[in-house]
């Protein structure tokens, strides 16, 4: 990454308003601990599903962006295939603590077109960069949200 994006542009371009919005920001998700031990399991589980499923088209187009596997990842780990397994694992667990009616919650769809697969400029590298900062920051708060339900569900599960 340092070889594409100096520290410099990486860092003006997270700290530049026009550009800080990830999509996933329009679902209300707690905001810090206590609002996170406010919320019920079963809301926690409806927030993660809802982060989970604004990003299986997302994680698709970025695996086109990044063909090259040292960008992406080393191994031939596919993220959507994960996305969905867990998305299924979430869906899981909130019929069972739900009255067990299947229940599915409104799917953001984003549209990523302001991010290029044409990376052959700074700007459109700078772009995309962004959006694995969002997917990134994303995913930390579904597993936050994960630990809080285990570690109310599983005795003895609570490590942090």
């Amino acid at each position: 990454e340092e070889a594409y994006i100096s520290k410099e542009q990486k860092y003006s371009f997270l700290r530049n308003p026009q550009t800080s919005f990830c999509f996933s920001e329009s679902i209300p998700t707690p905001s810090n601990r206590e609002e996170t031990q406010q919320k019920s399991n079963l809301e926690l589980l409806r927030i993660s599903l809802l982060l989970i499923q604004s990003w299986l088209e997302p994680v698709q187009f970025l695996r086109s962006v990044f063909t090259n596997k040292l960008v992406y990842g080393a191994s031939n780990f596919n993220v959507y295939l994960y996305l969905t397994n867990l998305e299924e694992g979430i869906q899981t667990l909130m019929w069972r603590l739900d009255d067990g009616s299947p229940r599915t919650g409104q799917i953001f769809k984003q549209t990523y077109s302001k991010f290029d697969t044409n990376s052959h400029n700074d700007d459109t590298l700078l772009k995309n960069y962004w959006l694995l900062y969002c997917f990134r920051k994303d995913m930390n708060k579904v597993e936050t949200f994960l630990r809080t339900v285990q570690c109310r569900t599983v005795e003895g599960s609570c490590g942090f």
